[in-house]
């Protein structure tokens, strides 16, 4: 029974040191544009075995848990792809989605997809993100060449009063197959079909994170109480197995 009872302990604090880990990384990304909060859900890893990865949107490889050396707990990261607040900038390069969709880009690991829409242009005239990600437009890379740059809101990018291009927006039925890389992009982990992104594009415009930092600070606050309940269990049974491994050693 102590054994038990301090087995439960180590993983309710196992468990509990990696939600304070995600709550972290969300707090310092609350002001990152385009940023998705992550959570975590915690399952039995028995029963976990009995399903299928993918059924979680994950295949082996990619699955992120957290095990203690006698697995009965399972916990998974996931993200919250609630949309964030729409603030205004009045700067050209700057575009967030009033609408489920995302931005594609194409990084040195691949295709990724972003709802960040913090754009640049470089010293050749290619849109890009602000690390160094090409913006896809339907045609490719964009290429910006003259003085007045416009994007309708469905994505048209004219260029001096002449069409372009059009911004690559798009969605998915499954944001299961989505895994975040870095901070706001996320990459696919199967293969998922995008479709058409049912979205307004607006220019000057960002989307913030939709994290809230002050429900995460008491959540925090919270995950620490019970950290330390957890942890006066653990020292309470293990002071009670010396009483009984000392009694044991007496009646020798």
């Amino acid at each position: 029974m102590l054994y038990e009872g301090m087995k439960r302990a180590v993983e309710s604090m196992s468990y509990l040191v990696k939600v304070q880990e995600v709550m972290t990384n969300n707090l310092a990304n609350a002001s990152t544009t385009g940023y998705k909060q992550d959570v975590t859900v915690v399952s039995n890893f028995g029963d976990l075995l009995k399903r299928r990865l993918d059924s979680f949107g994950l295949k082996e490889e990619n699955a992120e848990f957290v095990v203690n050396d006698d697995p009965t707990l399972a916990i998974k990261q996931k993200t919250s792809f609630a949309k964030g607040n729409l603030a205004r900038t009045d700067i050209e390069f700057d575009f967030a989605l009033d609408g489920n969709g995302f931005f594609v880009v194409s990084t040195a690991n691949g295709v990724r997809y972003t709802r960040n829409g913090s754009f640049t242009v470089d010293a050749d005239g290619i849109l890009k993100t602000k690390d160094g990600a090409v913006v896809l437009g339907q045609n490719g890379p964009i290429r910006i060449q003259g003085n007045k740059f416009e994007v309708k809101e469905n994505g048209t990018i004219l260029v001096n009063n002449q069409v372009i291009d059009k911004l690559m927006v798009v969605d998915f039925q499954d944001y299961g197959a989505l895994v975040k890389e870095g901070a706001t992009n996320f990459k696919l982990i199967r293969d998922v079909q995008p479709i058409p992104a049912n979205t307004r594009v607006l220019q000057g415009f960002l989307e913030t994170s939709n994290v809230n930092p002050i429900k995460e600070m008491v959540n925090m606050v919270n995950v620490l109480r019970s950290f330390e309940m957890s942890q006066k269990v653990l020292q309470s049974q293990d002071e009670q197995m010396k009483k009984h491994i000392e009694q044991v050693s007496r009646m020798r």
